[in-house]
């Protein structure tokens, strides 16, 4: 479905009205049920009252029996038959009523909830890369998991404990005060107490476990950021560090949760208490009532038997306080992530391009991931299709923003970048991101076959279209050797996987691409150099007839590009093709010339074990 327009206020519930109306009829028929139950508790202790008063004390049955009933009323056995048969005529009925209730609202509570927790997703899927790094995975995470069930068992209380609980209580007090309104005074004088208390508590609750959320959520993103990074955990010999930090907060979580314990663990034991005290003084009142003639025995055990009836209700209402506020706290959640939008406009509603040429400029373009710490400053290059372009600079130099910026994860702050002429931010974000193809330096592999995650790269893409991108590539030998060549199934982030044959794969999902447009994070970078030198020969044939940015670390990948661009603060401290910048003795130059001296003796050293191979 599509996502509901967000309330402002977070504790609103407008943004769930949609899910709700989705399912207006399950949930108004089991509600239905359920007070219907509820109704018919309030008619069950009555054959029992029949059957104590008029049957075993043999008092005489009401007028309008005895002129319903005529002949029935003065066959006592006759009506102990009857009285006991609906007693169990009754006791189905509220059998039925109850599964009835219960199968429809569980069902639409659960249908609520997948479809819900398929939006959040859908939603967190949309959202800019700048909320992403605002906010942890496990943060994330538990408003998809914890806190859209809360929101669940909210609607399955409010269908099948809250309101048929309260319909309940009603129907008793309006029968108590019909049979007798002065000893229903008495019997109902403790209701006061017993709504203070709840409403005592629930607030409280709440409040409580508003900071148990809180702290969970910093706990559970704390464990999935330490744990996704266990590897430079353990380099790092820093599992105590890590232990101290997980302990640290884990100790913060228990004492929200401690409090919001003790809260809890005085509820119901307070209105038990209460009850109890009630139940005792109705029961003396009541057999005084009784002695004076006042009262029927049945009467008074009707009377009991209703406050025992509430006893139920109110228990239920006591131990859903907790869950009252955890799901309230819930609600604010999701309402809050909801709340957000993505600060890059899809752009939806404009009108696709017929064809993109891969034709890129930025003009005066300004950038910050913070405010007042700009990334790049006044920026203007551009590169004609089919263009080898490569960037160079120190860490920091802004690189990678510049590729962030023509995959339109973040618009400039000042400035314009274009495409074929176009201002990105007036492109459809979905087709822009179809004509730029993404090769990071860490590339990410998802759980799934080898040739699943180069499938990735194309959508609708098959096995066979997969095998002939690893083929382009030269990769099909590297795969083949795998335990199950192309069916091998990668772990987690591709941690089976060497980096070198991590980078392989994402090589073949660029290469299975049809972007006009390539993006290289410095590929070749965890490739030895025979894999290294036949890849760039594939890359050669595969970037023909595309525009291609090689943000480089070795310069030698970049040594035959059309024009390199050399960042340094911020802004293009040089620009030309290869022989060009070396002639200016600039940065380039100087990078160059460290570049050679280092690979000196690295040359050396061959040179040495060749000649010690050789036996010279």
């Amino acid at each position: 479905m599509t996502l509901a327009a967000p309330a402002t206020n977070p504790s609103s519930m407008a943004w769930l009205r949609p899910y709700l109306r989705q399912e207006t009829g399950p949930l108004l028929m089991g509600t239905l049920a359920m007070s219907a139950r509820a109704l018919l508790l309030i008619i069950i202790p009555w054959p029992l009252k029949f059957i104590i008063d008029n049957i075993i004390f043999q008092r005489p049955f009401s007028a309008l029996i005895q002129q319903v009933l005529p002949v029935l009323s003065h066959e006592r056995l006759f009506m102990l038959n009857i009285l006991g048969a609906s007693m169990i005529v009754l006791g189905i009925a509220d059998a039925a009523l109850a599964y009835l209730g219960n199968r429809l609202v569980l069902n639409a509570s659960n249908r609520i909830a997948f479809a819900l927790r398929s939006d959040l997703f859908s939603h967190f899927q949309r959202m800019s890369l700048d909320f992403h790094r605002r906010q942890r995975s496990g943060e994330l995470m538990t408003r998809l998991g914890d806190d859209v069930r809360q929101t669940q068992e909210w609607m399955n209380s409010l269908g099948i404990d809250l309101l048929p609980h309260g319909i309940t209580i009603i129907g008793i007090v309006i029968v108590m005060l019909v049979l007798d309104w002065h000893f229903a005074l008495v019997a109902l004088a403790v209701a006061p107490v017993l709504f203070g208390l709840v409403r005592f508590f629930t607030q409280r609750l709440k409040q409580a476990q508003r900071g148990v959320r809180r702290h969970d959520g910093v706990l559970s993103g704390l464990a999935q950021e330490v744990l996704s990074s266990i590897q430079t955990v353990q380099a790092n010999v820093r599992e105590e560090h890590e232990d101290e930090r997980f302990g640290a907060q884990a100790r913060r979580s228990l004492a929200a949760g401690t409090t919001a314990n003790l809260l809890q663990a005085g509820f119901a034991p307070s209105l038990n208490l209460a009850i109890a005290v009630a139940t005792g003084v109705i029961a003396w009142y009541g057999a005084a009532f009784v002695v004076e003639g006042r009262l029927t025995p049945g009467a008074l055990l009707l009377f009991l038997a209703y406050l025992r009836a509430m006893v139920t209700p109110v228990r239920q209402l006591a131990k859903s306080g907790r869950m009252l506020g955890r799901a309230a706290i819930a609600r604010e959640r999701i309402a809050e992530c909801l709340n957000q939008r993505p600060a890059i406009s899809a752009n939806s509603d404009q009108p696709i391009p017929a064809l993109c040429r891969g034709a890129i400029s930025f003009d005066h373009v300004d950038f910050g991931y913070q405010p007042g710490a700009p990334v790049l400053r006044d920026v203007s290059f551009k590169i004609e299709p089919g263009m080898l372009v490569g960037i160079i600079g120190e860490t920091g130099a802004g690189k990678s923003t510049i590729a962030a910026l023509l995959t339109r994860f973040y618009d400039p702050q000042a400035g314009t970048i274009r495409l074929d002429g176009q201002d990105l931010r007036r492109l459809p974000l979905a087709w822009l991101r179809r004509q730029v193809v993404l090769v990071l330096q860490e590339p990410l592999l998802f759980h799934a076959t080898i040739w699943e995650n180069i499938a990735y790269g194309r959508e609708g893409a098959s096995r066979a279209d997969a095998m002939r991108a690893a083929t382009m590539l030269g990769l099909q030998d590297m795969i083949e050797a795998l335990p199950q060549g192309f069916d091998t199934h990668v772990s987690e982030r591709g941690s089976s996987l060497s980096g070198g044959q991590r980078q392989c794969i994402a090589l073949a999902r660029a290469a299975l691409s049809e972007a006009p447009i390539v993006i290289f994070d410095e590929p070749t970078s965890q490739l030895d150099p025979a894999t290294e030198q036949r890849i760039n020969a594939a890359l050669a044939i595969f970037m023909r007839q595309r525009t291609a940015l090689v943000i480089a670390h070795r310069l030698s990948t970049i040594r035959a590009a059309d024009v390199i661009l050399v960042l340094a603060d911020g802004q293009i401290a040089e620009r030309g093709r290869h022989a060009e910048l070396l002639a200016t003795d600039g940065k380039y130059a100087a990078a160059w010339q460290a570049m050679v001296d280092a690979a000196q003796p690295e040359r050396q050293d061959k040179a040495l074990q060749r000649s010690v191979a050789s036996g010279r």
